[in-house]
């Protein structure tokens, strides 16, 4: 029999191979299509493509002027054809729905580059995301492992990177995510739910309404700028004691809705998360 260790792990290791849907993608990653251009991305969480540090995809160009000179100022024998060239890969050789969608877009979003990289649990072999040269990539997109959610959003800030990620939506009330999110620092995409997830051994689970109604119901969290946070509010009721009670153990009133909110009371008022 197994430890409770070794039980632990191979929970943990299980629990974290969701793969994300195709169509997720697509239909938000599509709406981040200027926010895309030039970029440099990542893709650091998806071993089902390659261990190492790969680029999938480069843009057409000549190599840099840094790069065509050797050490003492000599020009390097560098054939500039084959510079131009990118490195693709086929799309039917992806199976990463992140990268199969970003390669596929690559040249009408204008994106520079795409790089794939991962770290496999059960076997040890590849990079972790928190290894990572992060100064050679200007942007994230992946489906970081839920067990360490919290580690991977802190890698994020603590590299000044800009992400696009898949997360539970329980993770609005860690205390570390909270935390950015009320700093202005963070904030949800624009799909309500994913639609459901691809399990390892190719089960599609689908996500039912409402909103996390089942276990692995997931939103997506960046950091890029997304459409709605202009919209301007437009608040229609009015503050009234029997209808805003105040808590009993802190100075606030509870809000059943954000559609509820006072456009006349000026304290701290508090939400409740449905999940």
């Amino acid at each position: 029999m197994g430890t409770k260790k070794s039980l632990y792990k191979a929970h943990k290791i299980k629990d974290d191979e969701f793969f994300t849907l195709y169509e997720d993608v697509a239909n938000e990653v599509s709406l981040y299509k200027k926010q895309l251009k030039r970029k440099k991305i990542i893709c650091p969480c998806d071993w089902d493509e390659s261990y190492n540090e790969e680029i999938v995809f480069k843009e057409e160009g000549f190599v840099a002027s840094s790069n065509l000179l050797d050490k003492g100022g000599t020009i390097k024998k560098i054939d500039i054809q084959a510079s131009k060239k990118k490195i693709e890969k086929p799309l039917a050789l992806i199976r990463c729905n992140f990268v199969k969608f970003l390669v596929a877009h690559a040249d009408a979003y204008g994106i520079k580059s795409i790089s794939v990289s991962g770290y496999n649990p059960a076997n040890g072999k590849g990079v972790k995301f928190q290894d990572v040269d992060y100064s050679k990539y200007d942007l994230v997109i992946t489906n970081p492992p839920f067990s360490q959610f919290r580690d991977f959003i802190n890698t994020m800030f603590k590299n000044n990177m800009e992400f696009l990620v898949v997360g539970p939506i329980t993770a609005i009330t860690y205390k570390e995510i909270f935390s950015h999110i009320k700093d202005n620092e963070l904030w949800l995409g624009y799909a309500k739910q994913l639609s459901g997830f691809r399990l390892a051994d190719g089960t599609i689970v689908l996500s039912k309404n409402p909103e996390g109604s089942v276990p692995r119901a997931c939103k997506w969290y960046t950091n890029l700028d997304v459409a709605y946070r202009h919209d301007r509010m437009i608040l229609t009721e009015n503050y009234s004691p029997e209808k805003y009670p105040k808590y009993y153990n802190y100075d606030g009133v509870d809000v059943e809705k954000t559609k509820k909110i006072p456009s006349d009371f000026d304290g701290i008022m508090g939400f409740q998360l449905l999940f």
